[in-house]
């Protein structure tokens, strides 16, 4: 099953609450790549002691992730067995990592949620779209509208989603190669001390291509990427080469960072600065894609 990686075009960032937790509002749109969960039937439950089901991890991505139970996948099917009343006990699942780790784009929370559709799928065929949703959203801010993959407005703590028809859009997604580890950036963003408005979501409605999209993105900011930048300045030097690319229509960094995306006008753009990006860039994770 695919775990989409999410992609933030905008996120407004309010001043944190009296628990230390940030109302936000962002929109956010999927794209057609991802990481891989895979389930594979067994013949046998294991031996006492052995850890029910197995995860293996695999793919490009695998350094310093841990098949162990503070895997979010596996607190995924913990999670499910006991709302679910089940023990997931008749398949082994394997993890393809393919998106880069700590990266904005909702690597974890994606698995988790591919997860999740898949238990349902598998043992609980019943189980309501409100309870399955009411798991992701145990499990991380990102959760529940990882679990969906469907653009949307999130607002509140990321958990209150409005969805939103957005066309499908030719993108280009970057990541330098370094983490942002979301605490730092947050961090960073609340040692600033500055917090604008966050609404933005009147000028988003009957949007049909990707320039009347643009135009309503000039009106919206990720405020992480300042933050993201002070402690990633890479990224800023993505943004700049992005910018300089006549296929770019519009760039900017996704969540907490450090990857940037870029839209463009046509597929065969999309494909042509990906080409010239990993070529500038030969350290960097470039992939072509659509978001929507």
């Amino acid at each position: 099953m695919l775990a989409k990686a999410k992609v933030n075009l905008y996120l407004h960032v309010a001043a944190p609450d009296a628990r230390g937790y940030h109302p936000l509002q962002s929109l956010v749109a999927f794209a057609d790549i991802g990481d891989e969960v895979t389930f594979f039937p067994v013949q046998s439950t294991g031996s006492s002691g052995d850890l029910i089901p197995c995860l293996s991890i695999e793919g490009p991505f695998t350094e310093g992730l841990q098949a162990d139970e503070d895997n979010l996948i596996l607190k995924a099917v913990r999670r499910f067995e006991a709302a679910a009343g089940v023990r997931v006990d008749r398949h082994t699942i394997r993890l393809t990592k393919n998106l880069p780790v700590a990266s904005g784009i909702g690597g974890g929370s994606a698995d988790a949620g591919a997860t999740l559709r898949a238990l349902r799928e598998l043992y609980a065929p019943d189980m309501s779209d409100s309870d399955l949703a009411a798991i992701a959203g145990a499990i991380g801010a990102d959760g529940i509208m990882c679990l969906w993959s469907q653009s949307a407005f999130a607002e509140g703590y990321g958990e209150r989603l409005t969805p939103v028809t957005l066309p499908e859009v030719p993108a280009v997604l970057v990541n330098p190669g370094v983490e942002c580890a979301t605490v730092r950036v947050y961090g960073g963003y609340d040692a600033v001390g500055r917090f604008n408005e966050i609404d933005a979501m009147s000028g988003f409605s009957g949007i049909k291509d990707v320039r009347q999209l643009i135009s309503a993105l000039s009106h919206t900011r990720n405020d992480l990427q300042s933050p993201a930048i002070h402690l990633q300045p890479v990224i800023a030097e993505v943004l700049t080469a992005l910018d300089a690319q006549e296929e770019t229509l519009f760039a900017r960094m996704s969540g907490s960072g450090a990857t940037c995306f870029a839209l463009c006008e046509t597929d065969e753009a999309a494909n042509a600065l990906s080409v010239r990006m990993q070529a500038m860039m030969p350290a960097a994770w470039v992939h072509a894609c659509r978001l929507g």
